[in-house]
């Protein structure tokens, strides 16, 4: 009976043992898919982040043109600080971008994401910036609301 019990104990360990690379190498292929995932997620906001500078670009350049041509100094007033508004918007978009892309080299750091809390800080630091560029294309289309607004006022 003990040498049954030695036996099914020795086969289950070579059992256990044969699995354990298996588990592991399914174990880094989900991560390096979540990588890929993550990886996409920041590209995606990357290049939202860049559809909300480029509106606010054009934004600009329409404030500084119209800032030119204003025929009374309360409206020339009224463009300019839009204009220049608009020029800080656009700089807090390049920073957010620029840590956008920091965060994304990092998710991509094979040994950074292999300690549990590091990947878990990084996540939540992705969803953050996440948030943030929501909250910057509502203050983009608050802007555009206001230089319409401007707009019609000069009219």
């Amino acid at each position: 009976m003990i040498k049954i019990v030695s036996k099914s104990a020795a086969l289950i360990l070579v059992l256990l043992i044969s699995s354990m690379p298996l588990a592991a190498q399914q174990t880094g292929q989900q991560m390096q898919q979540q990588q890929m995932r993550q990886h996409q997620e920041m590209q995606d906001m990357m290049q939202r982040m860049n559809q909300i500078m480029e509106r606010t670009q054009a934004m600009t350049q329409d404030m500084n043109r119209r800032m030119e041509q204003a025929q009374n100094e309360q409206m020339r007033n009224q463009f300019q600080m839009m204009h220049r508004f608009g020029e800080q918007m656009s700089m807090t978009l390049g920073n957010m971008k620029n840590a956008a892309e920091r965060c994304d080299l990092m998710l991509q750091n094979r040994e950074m994401m292999q300690n549990r809390d590091m990947r878990q800080d990084m996540e939540n630091m992705q969803k953050h910036l996440s948030e943030m560029t929501e909250r910057m294309e509502e203050a983009v289309q608050t802007m555009e609301r206001m230089t319409t607004r401007l707009r019609e006022h000069q009219q």
